[in-house]
C-alpha cells in the first residue's frame, strides 16, 4: 500500500510538472471534442440523462445545464442539422460550466485530436490502469529539465555585460519558478494526504 501511495505522489507530480515539459496550445483537454467531457456528454444525450455529465460542473450550475440539455434534446429529432447544431450547443454549455469550476475561461471547443500529449498519456494511464511508465517518463523528463535550466542559469550567474545579465536574469527566473512549481505541487499533494 506505501508502494502505491508513493507511485501515486509520483504520478501527481509528474503530470502536473509534465506541463512544463510537453507544452501545447492547451493544457487543459476537457474542451476537446474526443476529450472525457464531451465523451461523457455524447453518452448523456444519447442515454438522455444527465447523470454522465454532472461530475464535471458545480451543484449551482445544475439549472444551467438541465435547461441546455431539455432543449437539446426537444430539437435534436427535427433534422440532421438540427440535432448537429443543438449538440454543439449542449457540449458548449457544458464545457463552459466545466471550465469555471477550474478557474478558467471558456475558449470554445477544440477539434478531436488537439489535447497535449501529457493528457493523453494520462488518460491512457488511466485506461490501461498502469501509471508507473508514465510516472517514470515524466520523472526523466522533470529532471533534465532541472538540470538544463541549472546549467543554462549557471552558465551566466558571473555575467559582466548587461545583455548577459539579462540572459543570466531570464533563466533564473525560468529555473527558480520551475522549482518553486513542482515543490508546490508536492506540497500541496502531500498536505492533501
Amino acid at each position: 500500500m506505501k508502494s502505491f501511495g508513493k507511485t501515486k505522489q509520483i504520478a501527481t507530480l509528474a503530470l502536473i510538472s509534465g506541463s512544463l515539459l510537453w507544452s501545447s496550445a492547451s493544457f487543459a483537454h476537457c474542451d476537446s471534442l474526443d476529450g472525457p467531457v464531451i465523451e461523457d456528454a455524447r453518452t448523456a444525450l444519447n442515454e438522455q440523462s444527465l447523470k454522465p455529465v454532472l461530475k464535471w460542473i458545480d451543484p449551482t450550475d445544475e439549472k444551467d445545464l438541465k435547461t441546455a440539455f431539455n432543449d437539446t434534446l426537444e430539437v435534436r429529432g427535427e433534422s440532421p442539422r438540427a440535432r448537429k447544431l443543438a449538440d454543439k450547443y449542449f457540449f458548449e454549455t457544458l464545457v463552459r460550466l466545466h471550465r469555471i469550476t477550474e478557474g478558467a475561461p471558456y475558449t470554445g471547443l477544440k477539434p478531436a485530436g488537439s489535447a497535449s500529449v501529457a493528457a493523453k498519456a494520462a488518460d491512457k494511464a488511466l485506461s490501461d490502469g498502469k501509471v508507473e511508465a508514465l510516472a517514470q517518463k515524466l520523472g526523466e523528463n522533470v529532471t533534465n529539465f532541472v538540470e538544463t535550466q541549472y546549467r543554462a542559469t549557471i552558465q551566466d550567474a558571473d555575467a559582466e555585460s548587461v545583455p548577459d545579465g539579462r540572459k543570466f536574469v531570464a533563466n533564473y527566473v525560468r529555473y527558480v519558478h520551475a522549482i518553486e512549481e513542482i515543490h508546490n505541487i508536492i506540497a500541496s499533494n502531500h498536505d492533501a494526504h
